[in-house]
């Protein structure tokens, strides 16, 4: 297995925006100077305090996720205005930050927090910007891109996607294939598979944490494959975005090992477990529906009842049965009885070597 290549760390919502990253190299160029890593994210906020102000005032963005709200801007540019000092200003950040007293000083800390998290995207993630904070080879290309302030032209959605698929490959794409999954298997999440597979397939341990900081993840690559257009309506990759991986002698290497790796994961256990998850939710409709209608002994009701509606042999649901009691223990208070109001002389299914007859459900 390649080494994968991966963002370990993206800010949800800061990270979604792919544009900020082509303002940060705008105001490199206009400021045509060196300028030291100390003062460059300072003066980089005040920029784009600026520049919002002016842009929000001719059109809005479609969708703010990750961006200032115009309300913030506006009343940031109105206090900078008051003071009517840039250097003062600048001078003065350190301390609004650090303290937050006032409702504004809130608002220009959350928004100097996302110029840094801007800054970070376009140096340290997609190499936009030099360690001597000049702008590089794709820096200067993304600026030859004419483009709307706000919304990504199709050149833009290009070289965006060749500047994620250099720096997160793999975990970029693994994302999209998840997608197609879940809508395969119409699952609502696919994110606990999908660390499985990030775990234990593509080895990268930096993942093996809860699954609610992968799905922070999530939501920026989501954000990512949104803006490109990256997914057809069958949530393939588009052919334009496949043409770019075939015409990269490192990337199409990538992408064959990778979809090899998917398929020995869809294949070795995750098809079965799907049929488990199925055979779950028929089994827990019939239980709800039956204890609905049928007399039932205080919630109980009658495990062959269920194993008839199923259609199911009694091989097949023993196996169902333990495993259903094994998985779901820890989020469902499950009992079990082998005793019955009149004989019954069926066979008794078995949990933990204990014969039983009817099961009891409740969410914990």
């Amino acid at each position: 297995m390649t080494k994968p290549v991966y963002i370990a760390s993206l800010h949800r919502p800061f990270n979604q925006q792919l544009k900020p990253s082509k303002w940060v190299c705008i105001f490199l160029e206009a400021l045509n100077k060196s300028i030291p890593s100390s003062e460059i994210l300072p003066e980089f906020y005040y920029y784009l305090i600026q520049t919002l102000n002016k842009e929000y005032q001719k059109e809005l963005p479609e969708v703010f996720n990750g961006l200032p709200s115009d309300v913030a801007i506006k009343n940031i540019w109105d206090h900078i205005h008051k003071i009517n000092n840039k250097k003062k200003f600048l001078s003065e950040l350190p301390n609004i930050i650090n303290d937050r007293k006032t409702a504004i000083d809130k608002q220009i800390y959350s928004t100097y927090k996302a110029a840094s998290y801007y800054l970070n995207l376009a140096k340290d993630k997609f190499n936009l910007i030099s360690s001597k904070n000049a702008l590089t080879a794709n820096g200067k290309a993304l600026l030859d891109i004419k483009s709307n302030f706000f919304r990504i032209s199709q050149r833009e959605a290009a070289f965006y996607f060749e500047r994620i698929l250099e720096v997160d490959f793999h975990l970029f794409i693994t994302h999209c294939l998840f997608i197609k999954l879940g809508s395969k298997y119409n699952l609502k999440s696919v994110v606990g598979e999908q660390s499985e597979f990030i775990n234990y397939y593509l080895k990268i341990k930096h993942f093996n944490f809860t699954s609610s900081s992968l799905s922070n993840y999530n939501v920026v690559r989501n954000s990512w494959v949104e803006s490109l257009n990256v997914l057809d309506a069958k949530f393939n990759l588009r052919r334009k975005y496949t043409d770019i991986i075939k015409s990269n002698i490192q990337f199409n290497a990538w992408y064959n090992e990778l979809l090899l790796l998917f398929k020995k994961f869809e294949n070795e256990g995750f098809k079965q477990k799907m049929a488990f998850v199925k055979r779950k939710d028929i089994f827990l409709k019939i239980y709800k529906q039956r204890l609905k209608n049928d007399k039932n002994d205080l919630g109980f009701i009658n495990l062959h009842n269920i194993k008839g509606e199923m259609r199911i042999s009694a091989e097949n649901f023993q196996k169902f049965l333990v495993e259903f009691y094994e998985s779901e223990k820890k989020i469902r208070n499950i009992y079990f009885s082998n005793t019955v109001n009149s004989i019954d002389t069926r066979e008794r299914f078995y949990i933990r070597n204990r014969p039983v007859i009817k099961i009891k459900i409740k969410d914990k």
